[in-house]
């Protein structure tokens, strides 16, 4: 009776490898969701510093693949879009995709927008807020059997310990939604805050490190010195294709209203150097008066940044 049960609890499969290939050989390839970055069946993460625009990209990537218009490469068919909106309300919400309060945007009806319902009494509730989003996207999802799924966003759910019991309890549900109903999946995720003049790195995902470990694909938003409606975005994981945009071949956006939507429009691809140059000249002031705190001699300060000291005597007076 042991060995039967053990049989019956058996979770593993085992194949020769040729036949795994034939196997593969017959499964269709993965349609872009966007381009490169992300496919069909695959979980990924976008984040970025507070206020850079990622729920912004979001909606705006969820109604393209609403609408069968997914952004960067060619892909015609329309997907059933669910969006979890732990951000914005629904007048914040309205006043994003509208003009003067009035004219607003169309979505597709392809796209379904859920956020919390604020009227709910959960006093004598024995989950943790937490385990009842969880739960309640779990429901919703199986209620409607979307193709995709963006969660924005998921600091929401585990900002206190990536290995809290609410944290490992939506990877089991992001994995599960994944895996058996090959739903494809996006987190949105902040960063702590991090220097802007500095390239973003995986790293920078910290609060999120324990996600990003089995996820498949990770890309980012990243301010520019050029302006400040300037973003860029750069892919820094991607499990099954190789990386296109990366540090030297990043995505160039500006961020504009057009008819009621307010979204990233395409300029061209560059260079992630491009968007945290500092000018020479102001780097060398800063450093100037960060020595003298440090009761550097004018003389000293001139030597080490390899200008005149008469230059040093005016930049310390502001001119």
């Amino acid at each position: 009776m042991k060995e039967n049960n053990m049989k019956n609890n058996q979770i593993l499969i085992d194949r020769m490898v040729n036949e795994w290939i034939e196997i593969g050989a017959k499964i269709p390839s993965p349609k872009p969701l966007f381009g490169n970055i992300w496919h069909e069946g695959e979980v990924g993460i976008l984040f970025s510093n507070t206020g850079k625009g990622k729920s912004l990209f979001a909606v705006q990537l969820a109604d393209s693949i609403s609408r069968g218009k997914p952004m960067l490469m060619i892909n015609e068919k329309e997907y059933l879009v669910m969006y979890f909106d732990f951000e914005l309300s629904t007048k914040a919400f309205h006043q994003r995709y509208s003009i003067d309060n009035s004219t607003s945007y169309t979505f597709s009806d392809n796209f379904v927008r859920v956020e919390i319902d604020r009227t709910k009494n959960l006093e004598n509730e024995k989950l943790s807020f937490e385990q009842l989003i969880i739960n309640s996207i779990k429901l919703k999802v199986e209620a409607n059997n979307p193709d995709v799924i963006i969660i924005d966003n998921i600091t929401y759910l585990s900002a206190s310990n990536e290995k809290s019991q609410e944290a490992l309890a939506l990877m089991k549900l992001i994995l599960d939604l994944s895996r058996k109903k090959n739903i494809s999946i996006l987190l949105i995720a902040h960063t702590p805050k991090r220097d802007v003049y500095s390239p973003i790195q995986l790293e920078d995902l910290a609060g999120s490190k324990a996600l990003s470990n089995f996820v498949d694909v990770v890309f980012c938003i990243g301010e520019s010195i050029q302006a400040s409606n300037y973003r860029y975005i750069k892919q820094l994981k991607n499990r099954n294709y190789p990386i296109e945009y990366g540090a030297d071949n990043v995505i160039n956006y500006k961020i504009e209203k057009e008819n009621s939507f307010l979204k990233f429009n395409f300029i061209d691809f560059g260079k992630e150097k491009e968007h945290l140059q500092i000018n020479e000249k102001n780097e060398k002031k800063e450093e100037a008066k960060r020595l003298k705190a440090l009761k550097k001699t004018n003389v000293a300060i001139a030597k080490h940044l390899s200008v005149s000291e008469k230059t040093i005597r005016r930049w310390l007076k502001g001119d």
